[in-house]
């Protein structure tokens, strides 16, 4: 039985946001820092004048790291107060399992709530509804706009979804290397992932080649996130995980072996939880009892141990 259908009937779609800045190293660090430090009553920490002298940047780009920190689940906003999230105390936090990000685990972990999330429009549709394999920026485009139109959506200006696309793809494909000082500090982290790659001529692919820097803790809460927020049944099939809208086979751009093969030891993974079946074909989990609460956060958050620099093939 389905709980969530890809956009609700009362979907509002979300563009922009981001001052045409892509995610950069350090910024949801120093988001969180900025709001951990200052106390609840932290809305004038982003404020034009506070943030000037707090992060030494422009207005446009203090609004960037914002938006950006909130859509990692850094942030919230709560009423007119910003304020850390469960995630980013966890994260983050003194005691945090990763307060200078430096595991790969957290960057998928990050990855897949955006990407998973209906909520990023550009980015979801992306990963979880476009299907050509190799495109350029005008295909892509085209195909968004022809998309929102058969969703009856508010169509945005042109340059508003070009702007968006730009930061997307600048947000999972590192920029050309150029001569000079190094450009890493101008690439977001999420290029570590390797999802998406460049071809020649101006075009890009998405890269299904195996993951190596992808645990097997993230791998499996995303399994079990997707569960909880698509089927109230005790099964699930392959081709669900692989195929649907949001499912981990989409959003981490998984091919059916490496899907399978991160599945065959699901029970010891899982203590017995969630078991691997193949019967007259059908390939699926067996889930043995409801979720614990927290079952799906320990995956990960005990799994953070693949440090970045160990991309994708």
């Amino acid at each position: 039985m389905k709980k969530q259908t890809t956009f609700p009937q009362d979907y509002k779609p979300q563009f922009s946001g981001h001052e045409t800045f892509p995610l950069r190293y350090g910024w949801l660090e120093k988001a969180f820092e900025a709001v951990d430090v200052s106390g609840l009553n932290n809305n004038k920490i982003f404020s034009e004048s506070a943030a000037i002298a707090h992060f030494g940047v422009g207005k446009n780009m203090v609004a960037a790291i914002r938006f950006w920190a909130q859509v990692a689940g850094i942030l919230t906003t709560d009423g007119k107060d910003v304020r850390a999230t469960e995630f980013g105390q966890l994260l983050l936090g003194p005691n945090g399992r990763d307060p200078y990000l430096e595991s790969a685990s957290s960057l998928w972990k990050i990855h897949w709530d955006i990407a998973s999330n209906p909520k990023h429009t550009a980015t979801y549709w992306l990963f979880n509804v476009f299907n050509e394999p190799n495109f350029d920026r005008n295909t892509v485009l085209r195909r968004l706009m022809e998309f929102i139109g058969q969703r009856g959506w508010k169509v945005p200006t042109e340059k508003t979804l070009s702007n968006d696309i730009s930061v997307l793809l600048a947000n999972y494909v590192p920029s050309v290397p150029k001569r000079g000082p190094s450009e890493e500090a101008f690439n977001s982290p999420l290029t570590e992932l390797g999802l998406i790659r460049r071809r020649s001529s101006g075009k890009f692919g998405m890269n299904l080649g195996r993951k190596p820097s992808l645990s097997n803790g993230v791998f499996l809460y995303a399994v079990c996130d997707f569960w909880e927020r698509t089927s109230s049944a005790n099964t699930l099939s392959v081709q669900s995980l692989l195929l649907e809208p949001g499912s981990p086979g989409r959003v981490f751009v998984l091919e059916e072996w490496e899907l399978i093969d991160r599945l065959s030891d699901v029970a010891d993974m899982t203590d017995g939880l969630i078991s691997w079946s193949e019967t007259a074909g059908l390939k699926q989990l067996l889930r043995h009892g409801e979720f614990p609460p927290d079952f799906a956060e320990n995956l990960w958050s005990s799994d953070i141990s693949v440090l970045r620099g160990s991309h994708a093939a």
